[in-house]
């Protein structure tokens, strides 16, 4: 299972961003049959892309939610109850809810998580002693530099 944060939703959505484009629709469609969306991402996807005039692109990745091209699903109550938890704990990387809930869900389902926001969920999954359950790390990401650690 491959729990994906917004940023590589909106790079496959945004064919301006060249290589990362190109980099993240190949991720999404060669995961597809893995790929969870939760809730509070979708509602994140949709928010940032019509904000910034994507109404076309928000519109298509609800209906390719809707017929099943990748999976939505709500997190439970008690990855709900630890998404708060991470809220608190955190709250000095001021994570979003979404992020919060990325990462309760991805923990409590043992998943990986495929995200361009690196810092925070970071700071969100973080265990002593074990790798972080990133699908892609900082240094594979088309354009971008490592950040320290």
């Amino acid at each position: 299972m491959i729990l994906c944060d917004a940023g590589p939703i909106v790079s496959a959505l945004n064919r301006n961003e060249g290589p990362r484009y190109r980099f993240a629709a190949d991720l999404l469609q060669l995961h597809a049959d893995r790929v969870v969306v939760p809730w509070p991402i979708y509602a994140e996807v949709d928010l940032l892309l019509r904000r910034r005039g994507r109404t076309e692109a928000a519109a298509l990745f609800g209906r390719t939610l809707q017929g099943g091209g990748l999976a939505l699903e709500a997190p439970t109550f008690t990855e709900l109850g630890s998404a708060l938890d991470l809220l608190e704990r955190q709250a000095a990387y001021n994570p979003s809810l979404a992020d919060a809930v990325l990462a309760a869900m991805a923990e409590a389902r043992n998943g990986l998580v495929l995200t361009w926001d690196f810092r925070h969920l970071r700071a969100l999954l973080q265990r002593p002693g074990e790798p972080l359950p990133f699908l892609v790390h900082e240094g594979e990401l088309p354009g971008s530099q490592p950040q320290a650690v």
